[in-house]
């Protein structure tokens, strides 16, 4: 969590909020490691971009690669390693009878 802190501090309009699982916007079962939903937004904070799922976020070093990562202006050129991207939430059908 310290990394992505100073991570989230050093973005000029970054906001960071700590909460359970965001079922709706992650799928986070494994019980081991950090979730994260980021997105870009204007200097009034309004988004301005798609939301990206990340996680598990599990050693030091992976804090690190996505905070490099949000400092950069979450550049979408791979320096983002795959791991990191996390699945999104399952989509829940409908009940066909």
């Amino acid at each position: 969590m310290d990394g992505l802190r100073r991570a989230v501090r050093g973005c000029r309009h970054g906001v960071m909020v700590s909460t359970g699982c965001l079922q709706k916007v992650l799928h986070c079962r494994r019980p081991r490691g950090l979730y994260a939903a980021v997105q870009p937004c204007a200097e009034d904070r309004r988004p301005c971009g798609s939301v990206v799922r990340l996680g598990p976020l599990v050693t030091d070093g992976d804090a690190e690669a996505v905070g490099s990562w949000l400092r950069a202006g979450m550049p979408d050129d791979g320096t983002l390693p795959d791991r990191l991207r996390a699945a999104p939430a399952p989509q829940n059908a409908a009940h066909l009878n």
